[in-house]
């Protein structure tokens, strides 16, 4: 079975069709999703997508390039938004300093408030990382030190070395088609 571990069903120019999307994705056989968040405002769409479709899961949390509009969001509310059994997950967050759209330190506090949620309730952190290899190696080691938590990095395109650092610290990693680019 192949499942879709990365979507965002919610997208503009995704959300209109998604119906059709989903259709047309079973019909080629994939056979789950986890449609994935990117800020406060469409988790409670992503959640009832996942409600409403019973291969369809979701995520809550905050991509990185949304963390200015969320500096203030605090742990309790991104608890209370995970607390639905269709939530498996964190995320999407982390780390993108390729784009700079949000305050750095905006970011990595946004980040590791993430990787407590997830600690407390043991869903994966689902994590993004562009051009900041260090500081989130940095982060997920200081936030193990604290106690173990679940995480994947998805669409991993950073290097071998940092590769090793996560799975040295017992977290995964996605491989995405990037692997398949000349320049990979």
């Amino acid at each position: 079975m192949l499942i879709d571990s990365h979507c965002h069903l919610e997208y503009k120019g995704l959300v209109e069709d998604q119906a059709g999307i989903l259709d047309r994705a079973r019909e080629a056989g994939v056979g789950g999703f986890l449609n994935i968040s990117t800020r406060e405002s469409e988790w409670r769409q992503v959640v009832g997508t996942a409600e409403r479709e019973g291969d369809v899961w979701a995520s809550v949390g905050i991509h990185p390039h949304e963390a200015d509009a969320h500096e203030d969001l605090g742990a309790e509310v991104l608890l209370k938004a995970s607390d639905n059994p269709r939530v498996v997950g964190i995320g999407e967050t982390g780390l993108d300093y390729y784009y700079d759209k949000s305050d750095r330190q905006v970011q990595r506090d946004l980040f590791r408030m993430h990787i407590g949620v997830a600690r407390a309730t043991g869903l994966p952190v689902i994590i993004h990382t562009r051009d900041a290899e260090d500081d989130t190696a940095q982060i997920l080691a200081e936030e193990m030190e604290k106690g173990a938590f679940p995480a994947l990095i998805h669409c991993f395109t950073a290097s071998a070395d940092f590769g090793r650092k996560v799975l040295e610290l017992g977290l995964t990693i996605s491989i995405s088609g990037i692997v398949t680019f000349k320049n990979a």
